[in-house]
């Protein structure tokens, strides 16, 4: 499993989603391993990792705000690390399949959105800002800027794939592939912050990189659709 990720998808993913490849993908591929001996299906991951989170909302609204926060970062990176073992479940098993690439999707951005939120909404208990509008609220559109970017990257693929725009050269690590393979260390930056006592800042980050984020996506498919 470990070689044919490798050879097939390690390539792509260190450019896009380093953070993953590096950090989640090497624990979800050994589970993913593990669950090969037992009648577990790569959906039933899926649903698992969804079932965290209501959780994650649950803690957030019953929990103290610090034990929620530290709570909800843990499930944060059990669900990154399942979300990671699916796929390569089933690649494994032979069960790769539409539907699974579907619900793999609307877990994520339902990830996204309830993980800002919820982080937006601690923030504003345990580091407040001075500005007038919430942490929540904003991280709230930040969340609605990632999911656009990402469905906008989505559609882009279907109808321009990357392999027809032309390109000869091979690509290379910049700094765009630095930042964004940031995007799924998210929750042990939110840590870090918070243990530095830096929340709002990284809150203020994190809506500032959605915006521009969409404008990247918007910028490389008004790049890839023009006419040749």
């Amino acid at each position: 499993m470990f070689a044919d990720y490798r050879a097939n998808r390690y390539g792509e993913e260190i450019l896009t989603d380093w953070g993953s490849a590096l950090i989640y993908r090497p624990i979800g591929i050994t589970l993913a391993w593990l669950l090969t001996a037992t009648r577990i299906t790569p959906n039933a991951v899926t649903a698992t990792g969804a079932l965290l989170l209501p959780s994650m909302l649950a803690m957030a609204v019953l929990f103290q705000p610090a034990a929620a926060l530290a709570s909800v970062l843990v499930l944060a990176v059990v669900y990154l690390v399942l979300d990671c073992t699916d796929g390569s479940l089933a690649r494994a098993m032979g069960h790769v399949s539409v539907s699974g690439h579907y619900w793999d999707l609307v877990t994520d951005l339902a990830y996204r959105g309830c993980i800002y939120v919820i982080v937006g909404y601690l923030a504003d208990q345990i580091s407040p800002w001075p500005l007038p509008v919430s942490q929540m609220s904003c991280m709230a559109l930040a969340a609605w800027f990632a999911a656009l970017a990402r469905l906008a990257r989505y559609n882009l693929d279907r109808l321009a794939p990357a392999g027809n725009a032309g390109q000869g050269k091979a690509a290379a690590f910049t700094a765009y592939s630095f930042l964004s393979g940031l995007d799924t260390l998210f929750p042990p930056l939110v840590a870090l912050a918070w243990a530095a006592g830096l929340l709002p800042f990284l809150i203020a980050w994190i809506v500032f990189y959605s915006f521009a984020d969409v404008l990247v996506a918007l910028l490389e498919a008004r790049s890839r659709l023009k006419p040749s």
